[in-house]
């Protein structure tokens, strides 16, 4: 399964259609967090160095996921 189908698949088991309602520290948002734990700096994790929230939106920008549903 490649990143871009395992993303969408959490993005749909929870009712996501549009990545700008994805809400920090909704169910949807948690599920990415533990998908991407091992590719996201670890001081954006903990929101030292940058937001968590805006990390998941820019990696799903990049995978095409802004594209896809606009």
């Amino acid at each position: 399964m490649s990143e871009y189908e395992a993303v969408k698949k959490i993005l749909d088991s929870n009712g996501i259609t549009d990545i700008d309602y994805l809400e920090y520290g909704s169910d949807a948002f948690d599920d990415l967090l533990d998908y991407f734990a091992d590719e996201m700096p670890y001081g954006v994790m903990k929101a030292r160095t940058g937001m968590p929230d805006e990390w998941i939106y820019d990696k799903l920008a990049d995978l095409g996921f802004e594209e896809a549903w606009a």
